[in-house]
């Protein structure tokens, strides 16, 4: 009897050893198997609350690229809509009356600026030269120039003497 007693503390270290072992290894388990159980008694989402999370995510995310195209779409109509009126105002006159020419775009653009003060329509034609040559709106006939160039020397507010230009002489650049 004596024995039997002998062996049971020894077999108790053993058991309490076995025991917390296996609860070791099944908490480990559980811990990295993300179960749901634990997950939740845990207080953290289960793999429901991520598949939902993750669906709300990429309908986020398809919502922004939607909008992006969106805006392309509308930059390319735009886009398209300023090409169009750029084409139209393409359209070359034969005779334009010259009012200055430019090295300088800036100084270009305070003098396009002051034509349009003084109700002008202007137009500015890049030269081969590398002048910036700003115009008054032009025409097919060499007649209504020669008012331009007259209405131009009236006002003072050329820096030189108004000239007419023949656009058939390709001086400019193609626009």
């Amino acid at each position: 009897m004596r024995f039997l007693c002998y062996l049971c503390p020894i077999m108790r270290q053993h058991l309490c050893a076995t025991v917390s072992w296996a609860l070791s290894l099944l908490l480990a388990v559980a811990a990295v198997s993300g179960c749901d159980l634990v997950r939740a008694s845990l207080g953290k989402p289960t793999s429901a609350d991520l598949a939902a999370l993750r669906m709300a995510k990429e309908a986020r995310e398809q919502a922004v690229r939607d909008s992006l195209s969106a805006v392309e779409a509308e930059r390319a109509r735009v886009a398209a809509e300023q090409a169009a009126a750029a084409a139209e105002g393409a359209v070359l006159k034969t005779y334009y009356a010259v009012a200055g020419a430019f090295k300088d775009s800036a100084n270009a653009q305070i003098y396009v600026d002051r034509l349009h003060e003084n109700g002008f329509r202007v137009r500015v034609f890049d030269f081969r030269s590398g002048l910036k040559v700003v115009c008054v709106d032009g025409s097919d006939s060499l007649a209504a120039v020669r008012r331009d160039v007259a209405a131009l020397k009236r006002l003072h507010i050329a820096p030189s003497d108004p000239w007419i230009y023949n656009t058939n002489q390709k001086l400019h650049k193609q626009i």
